[in-house]
C-alpha cells in the first residue's frame, strides 16, 4: 500500500498540502515536535550569497509563528557541519540540545522565474537543557523523518502558487473593475487605494500627485490596512533635487540609503501617463516588516498603466466637472451652482439664526461698450471686473456671473453695513480701472458699477425674496443716475417698490436643483 501523507505522518499535514507552502511547513514542525518530543522546532533557509541562515518559521510551546533571526553559522559549528555533509549534526550548550538537519530540495523561483531553483537550509530541532540529548540513533531518526515529509514540499507549493494565481485573477479582474468605474465616481482617489490596500493586503497605500503649477508634488489620501482612508493633503513636497526623496524620485534622481535599507518591504512606483510623470503611488509594509514578495511587486507594477490612466482621468473628469461650473472669461462661478450654494448658505443662516447679505451688481451702460467698442473691449472690462472682485472677497464669499454683465455675491455672516463696505471698496476699484482702447479718441475706458444690496433676516425671510428686494435696490440705483450703491432696507418709501415685474427665482431655483440648464455665461 502507498503511504499517503495523511497516513505517514497525521491527517494535520495532509490536510496542509492544501493550505500551501506555510501551512505544510508548519505541519512539519509540529509533526517532528510530537515525535520527538521537543520544546520547539525551527525552520531556516540557508543564504548562500550572504553565507546566512534566515529563520522563516519557529514552532514552540503548540504555536507557529513567523521569526526574523539572522545567523551566520561558525566555521566547524554544528550548523556548518549538516550544511556541509548533509547529515544531522548535534549541539549542546547551557542554552539547551539541539540537532541540525539539512535539507535541499527543487522549488519555483521566488522571483517569478519559470526554472526550478535550488532550495537548501536547515530545521534546527530543540530541547531545554534540563531534557536529554539527542542520541545518534533518534538523530537518523529524525533527519530520515523530515526528508520523507519534505520530499513532498513541491506538492504543498503548487498549492500555494495555484491559490496565488487564482487571487491574481480574482484581483485583476476587480482592481480592473474598481479603475474603470473610478472614472465615474466623485471619491475616485478612494476607490482605488481602497482597491489596491483590499487586494494586495498592504499596511498601507499611500497616493501623491504632480502639483505643476506650483512644481509641487502634493499628498491625496492615504489607506491602511485596517480599510481607514485619510486624506494627507498637508504634505507638499518642492519637486526640487535633494529636497525629499520622494522628489528625487518622481526627478529620477538616486533617492539614498532609505530605499535601500527597506527595499524588501516598501514600493515607490512613479505614475506616468504618455511618458508624463503625473504623481507617485507608494505601498509599504513598514509595520508589519512583511517582505513584499516578488510576484506582488511584478502585478502591481504591471497594473502601473491602469492606475496611472484612472488617476489622470479622474483629475481630468473633476476639472471637466469644475469648467462646467466656472465662467471661463471672469473666473467667476455660474448661476447654476450659486443657485446651489444659495440654498444651502441660507438654510445655515436660519438654522443658525446668522445674518447673510447678497450684493447685486450691474456694469453701467456695458451694452453701449459692446456695441462701440465691440465685445473684445467688453470681454476685457468683464475680466478685469471679475479679477477686482475675487481679490476683495474672504473665502466665505461667493461670487456668481448672474448673466451678462450682471454679478451677485452671496456674502454669509455678514451685515447689510458690511456688506456695504466691501460694495464701496469694489465700486471704487473699479472706478479707477483703465482698459486701453487704442481706436478711441480716449484711447481708454473707464467702468462704474451700480449695486443693489438686500439682507436676512432685515429684508427678506425667502430665497425669492431676497433676490427680488437687491433686484429692486439695484434698479432703484440705475434709475437715478447710475453709479451708486443702494441698500434695500435704506431705499425711500415711494420708491421701494418698482413698477417692472420680478422673475420668478423660487421657480429658476428649483429648475436648477433638477440640473436645468442657463445662460448665465452669456453676455
Amino acid at each position: 500500500m502507498k503511504k499517503t501523507a495523511e497516513n505517514s505522518y497525521g491527517a494535520a499535514a495532509g490536510q496542509a498540502f492544501d493550505g500551501g507552502r506555510d501551512a505544510f511547513l508548519q505541519a512539519a514542525l509540529e509533526a517532528v515536535s510530537a515525535r520527538f518530543m521537543l520544546d520547539g522546532a525551527s525552520f531556516y533557509e540557508y543564504d548562500e550569497k550572504n553565507a546566512l541562515l534566515r529563520l522563516r518559521l519557529r514552532q514552540a510551546s503548540g504555536v507557529a509563528f513567523e521569526h526574523e533571526e539572522n545567523l551566520r553559522p561558525a566555521p566547524g559549528s554544528a550548523a556548518a557541519r549538516a550544511l556541509e555533509s548533509m547529515q544531522p549534526a548535534s549541539a549542546s550548550s547551557p542554552g539547551g540540545r539541539f540537532l541540525y538537519c539539512a535539507f535541499k530540495f527543487d522549488c519555483c523561483d521566488p522571483s517569478g522565474g519559470k526554472n526550478a531553483v535550488t532550495c537548501s537550509g536547515l530545521i534546527r530541532l530543540e530541547r531545554s537543557a534540563r531534557r536529554r540529548r539527542f542520541s545518534a540513533a533518534e538523530a537518523a531518526r529524525a533527519d530520515a523523518f523530515l526528508r520523507s515529509f519534505l520530499r513532498d514540499y513541491y506538492r504543498a507549493e503548487y498549492f500555494s502558487l495555484t491559490r496565488k494565481y487564482d487571487k491574481n485573477v480574482s484581483a485583476i479582474t476587480e482592481l480592473t473593475e474598481v479603475f474603470a468605474t473610478a472614472l465615474r465616481v466623485r471619491d475616485s482617489f478612494r476607490h482605488i487605494l481602497a482597491g489596491i490596500q483590499t487586494y494586495f493586503g498592504f499596511d498601507r497605500v499611500r497616493l501623491y500627485l504632480i502639483d505643476e503649477k506650483n512644481q509641487k508634488l502634493k499628498g491625496e489620501l492615504s489607506a491602511d490596512i485596517r480599510g481607514q482612508i485619510k486624506s494627507i493633503s498637508y504634505e507638499e513636497i518642492p519637486l526640487e533635487a535633494g529636497a525629499h526623496r520622494f522628489a528625487d524620485i518622481v526627478l529620477g534622481r538616486s533617492s539614498g540609503a532609505f530605499m535601500e535599507r527597506y527595499k524588501d518591504c516598501v514600493l515607490y512606483m512613479p505614475l506616468s501617463v504618455q511618458g508624463v510623470t503625473i504623481g507617485l503611488l507608494i505601498v509599504d509594509n513598514l509595520l508589519s516588516q512583511q517582505r513584499i514578495e516578488p510576484q506582488e511587486l511584478a502585478m502591481l507594477k504591471s497594473f502601473g498603466g491602469q492606475i496611472a490612466l484612472a488617476v489622470d482621468n479622474a483629475r481630468l473628469f473633476d476639472k471637466v466637472e469644475e469648467l462646467s461650473l466656472y465662467d471661463e472669461l471672469t473666473k467667476l462661478p455660474l448661476r447654476r451652482y450659486f443657485n446651489q450654494r444659495f440654498q444651502e448658505e441660507f438654510y445655515r443662516a436660519e438654522r443658525f439664526k446668522q445674518p447673510l447679505a447678497l450684493v447685486w451688481a450691474d456694469v453701467d451702460h456695458f451694452k453701449e461698450i459692446n456695441d462701440t467698442y465691440g465685445h473684445q473691449i467688453g470681454d476685457v472690462a468683464l475680466r478685469e471686473v471679475g479679477r477686482v472682485i475675487l481679490a476683495n472677497l474672504r473665502k466665505i464669499d461667493f461670487p456668481c456671473r448672474y448673466g451678462g454683465d450682471e454679478i451677485v455675491i452671496l456674502l454669509p455672516q455678514a451685515t447689510g453695513a458690511e456688506a456695504l463696505r466691501l460694495a464701496q471698496r469694489l465700486s471704487a476699484e473699479i472706478s479707477e480701472l483703465r482698459i486701453a482702447v487704442p481706436f478711441s479718441k480716449t484711447r481708454e475706458l473707464r467702468l462704474t458699477l451700480s449695486i443693489g444690496v438686500s439682507t436676512f433676516p432685515q429684508d427678506a425671510a425667502a430665497i425669492e425674496t431676497m433676490l427680488e428686494k437687491a433686484d429692486d435696490a439695484l434698479y432703484w440705483v440705475k434709475s437715478h443716475g447710475r453709479g451708486k450703491i443702494a441698500l434695500y432696507s435704506d431705499l425711500p418709501p415711494a420708491n421701494g417698490d418698482k413698477a417692472k415685474p420680478a422673475p420668478d427665482m423660487a421657480q429658476e431655483l428649483k429648475t436648477s436643483a433638477a440640473g436645468g440648464d442657463n445662460d448665465a455665461g452669456e453676455k
